[in-house]
C-alpha cells in the first residue's frame, strides 16, 4: 500500500490511496471462501459450493465487500502509521474494484489535532460569594404570595387599563390564511406587563368587554412561529372578561395553609434555601471561571463536524422546550443561533480539554460507578434499573454518562489544585 497526505485545513487532510493487486487478490480470495462457507444452495452440501459458481452468484456482493475491507483497512492503518486521531471522513472516491488489478481511492478525513496544554495544575481562580440579605428574604416572601395569587373577575368596569389580566380570544391571519399557531381561545394575559408584542399590547390597552378590534401587527423577525416572523399580521382581539390579580397576606391563616406556624420560622426557612441556593450559585461561578481561564489559555483547532453536531444538538433541544411550551417552530432564528453558535464552541473547546487532562492524569470510570448513576436515576423516576439500563443502552448514552462523570472528576481535580480567592459579591441579589 502507498498512500499520499496534503492538508486541506487544520483540521482536515486529502488522502491518496493505491493499493497493489496482489493484496487486493488475497483479500478477494479470503471474502470468496467466507461466502463459499455460508452458501446455501440447492444441489450443493452448505460450505461446498464450487469457488466458480460462489463468484457467479455473489459477485456483486463479493466486490462490495472487498471494496469496503480495502478501504477501512487501509485507512487504520494510516491512522496507526501516522498516529493521527481520525474523527469523520468524507467525499470518498474511487474506481471500480477488480481482483486482478490495483485498487486506488481518495477521501478526505477531519482528525483532532494534537493538543498541547498550557499549565492547568495551578490554576488562579475567583469564587463569588453571595449572601443572604434582608431584602432578598422580601423578595422572596413576596414571591411566595404571588404564586398564591388568585385572579378575580372585575365587574364595576368594563374598560381594560394596565396591569389588568386580561381573557382574550386571539386570531392573526397573513394574506387572509388564518394561522393556527397564534390562535388563542380565553387566552389570559396581562396588559403592560411586556408578556405580548407592543402593538398587540397598546390596541388592547382601553378596549372594552365584548369589544372585537381587527388590526395590523408588524412581528419581530425572531418571533418564534415562523409564518410570523419579520410580516405584518392581521390580528383580531375579542374581549372577553377583566381580572385582578389578588395577592394573599400574610396572616396566620396563609402560614397555617403552606404549613408553618409563624413568619420567623418562613424567614428563617428561606434564609435556609436561600443559602444553599446561593452556595450552589457561588460554585456555578467557580466553575465557569475555571471554563475560562481553560478556554483562554489555550488555543488550538478541532474539527467543524464536533461542532456542527453540538449545534444540531443545542438547537434541537432549543426547539423541544419551545414546544413543550405550545410553541411550534420549523427553525431557530437568528439571535438564538448566535447564542447556540457560541455555547457550541465552548462545550466542544472544554470538552477537548477535559478529554486531553483526564488522559494526562489517567482519569477513569469504572463500571460500577456508571452502575450507581443509573440506579440513582431508577429510584428518581421510580423504575427498574433493568429498564434504565435497557433504555441508556439502546440509544447509545452510557457513552454521555462515562463523559459527564469523567468530566466531574477532572473537574475536582483542577478546583484541589486552584488558587481560589473568593470575592464578595456586588449584586444584591441573585436569580
Amino acid at each position: 500500500m502507498s498512500f499520499k497526505i496534503s492538508d486541506v485545513s487544520k483540521t482536515e487532510k486529502n488522502a491518496q490511496f493505491s493499493i497493489d493487486k496482489s493484496e487486493v487478490l488475497n483479500n478477494y480470495s479470503e471474502i470468496v471462501k467466507l461466502f463459499q462457507k455460508d452458501a446455501d444452495l440447492k444441489g450443493f452440501r452448505k460450505g461446498k459450493v464450487p469457488i466458480n459458481v460462489v463468484e457467479s452468484i455473489y459477485s456483486e456482493q463479493i466486490n462490495e465487500e472487498l471494496k469496503t475491507r480495502l478501504i477501512n483497512v487501509h485507512l487504520r492503518k494510516l491512522a496507526v502509521e501516522q498516529k493521527i486521531n481520525i474523527v469523520k471522513t468524507k467525499d470518498l472516491e474511487h474506481g471500480d474494484v477488480n481482483k486482478n488489478a490495483d485498487f486506488k481511492f481518495s477521501l478526505n478525513f477531519e482528525f483532532i489535532p494534537e493538543i498541547k496544554l498550557a499549565k492547568y495544575d495551578s490554576l488562579v481562580v475567583n469564587k463569588e460569594i453571595f449572601s443572604v440579605k434582608k431584602k432578598d428574604v422580601d423578595d422572596a416572601i413576596n414571591s411566595i404570595l404571588t404564586n398564591f395569587a388568585s385572579n378575580e373577575e372585575i365587574t364595576n368596569r368594563k374598560k381594560v387599563k394596565k396591569k389588568d389580566i386580561v381573557s382574550i380570544n386571539f386570531s392573526g391571519e397573513l394574506d387572509g390564511t388564518l394561522v393556527k399557531d397564534l390562535t388563542r381561545e380565553n387566552a389570559m394575559v396581562e396588559v403592560g406587563n411586556e408578556s405580548l408584542i407592543p402593538a398587540i399590547d397598546t390596541e388592547i390597552n382601553g378596549m372594552k368587554i365584548g369589544e372585537e378590534k381587527i388590526f395590523d401587527v408588524d412581528y419581530p423577525k425572531d418571533f418564534p412561529i415562523k409564518e410570523a416572523a419579520g410580516v405584518k399580521m392581521q390580528c383580531k382581539v375579542l374581549v372577553n372578561k377583566i381580572f385582578k390579580k389578588v395577592t394573599p397576606k400574610l396572616d396566620n391563616e396563609f402560614l397555617k395553609k403552606i404549613g408553618l406556624n409563624s413568619k420567623s420560622e418562613l424567614k428563617e426557612r428561606i434564609s435556609n434555601d436561600l443559602s444553599k441556593s446561593y452556595e450552589t450559585k457561588s460554585e456555578g461561578t467557580l466553575r465557569k471561571n475555571i471554563g475560562d481561564k481553560l478556554m483562554s489559555d489555550n488555543d488550538f483547532d478541532f474539527p467543524n463536524s464536533f461542532i456542527e453536531a453540538e449545534e444540531t444538538r443545542l438547537s434541537n433541544e432549543y426547539m423541544n422546550r419551545m414546544s413543550q411550551q405550545g410553541i411550534k417552530i420549523d427553525e431557530v432564528d437568528n439571535k438564538t443561533k448566535s447564542v447556540i453558535s457560541e455555547s457550541a464552541n465552548r462545550n466542544v473547546k472544554l470538552a477537548l480539554i477535559f478529554a486531553e487532562i483526564a488522559k494526562l492524569e489517567n482519569i477513569s470510570v469504572a463500571d460500577e460507578e456508571i452502575e450507581a448513576v443509573l440506579n440513582s436515576m431508577a429510584k428518581a423516576q421510580k423504575a427498574s434499573i433493568n429498564k434504565i439500563k435497557k433504555y441508556y443502552e439502546e440509544n447509545n448514552l452510557l457513552d454521555d454518562v462515562r463523559a459527564k462523570l469523567t468530566d466531574e472528576k477532572v473537574i475536582q481535580l483542577l478546583i484541589s489544585k486552584a488558587t481560589i480567592k473568593e470575592v464578595k459579591s456586588k449584586k444584591s441579589s441573585i436569580s
